[in-house]
C-alpha cells in the first residue's frame, strides 16, 4: 500500500486524483513557490498543526473528520479542502488572526499559482 492509499485508509477519507499528482510531483521537486511551505509529503500532521494555529488563534475549530490540510506555510497560515470524493476540490485558507477560512477556488486553478 503506498502511502497516499495509507492516508485513505486511516483517515477513512477520498483523495482526488488532482491532489495525488501535485503529491507525487511535489515527492520529486518542489516547485519554487512553495519554498518555505511545509506540504503534506513531509510532514503527516499538518492537521494537527492546523488545530494548534486555531487554538493558539482562539478561533473556532471548524476542520472536521473530512478536511485534509495538504500544506501550511511557516504555522501561520494552512490551506486545506474537504476529502470527500470531489475530483476538484475547492481549497480554503486559514490565515493566523482571522476568524474564518477563505475559498481560494477548486484545486486545480489553486495549484497552477505554484507549478
Amino acid at each position: 500500500m503506498d502511502k497516499l492509499s495509507q492516508i485513505e485508509w486511516e483517515d477513512k477519507i477520498l483523495l482526488p486524483q488532482i491532489y495525488k499528482d501535485f503529491y507525487r510531483r511535489c515527492s520529486r521537486s518542489i516547485p519554487a513557490g512553495l519554498v518555505g511551505t511545509d506540504l503534506r509529503n513531509y510532514y503527516p500532521d499538518l492537521n494537527k498543526g492546523a488545530i494548534e494555529l486555531l487554538e493558539d488563534d482562539g478561533a473556532e475549530i471548524f476542520l472536521d473528520s473530512n478536511d485534509f490540510v495538504f500544506m501550511m506555510h511557516q504555522g501561520y497560515m494552512f490551506w486545506y479542502f474537504k476529502a470527500d470524493g470531489n475530483p476538484d476540490p475547492i481549497v480554503f485558507g486559514y490565515h493566523e488572526n482571522r476568524l474564518e477560512p477563505d475559498n481560494m477556488g477548486c484545486f486545480s486553478n489553486f495549484i497552477k499559482e505554484f507549478l
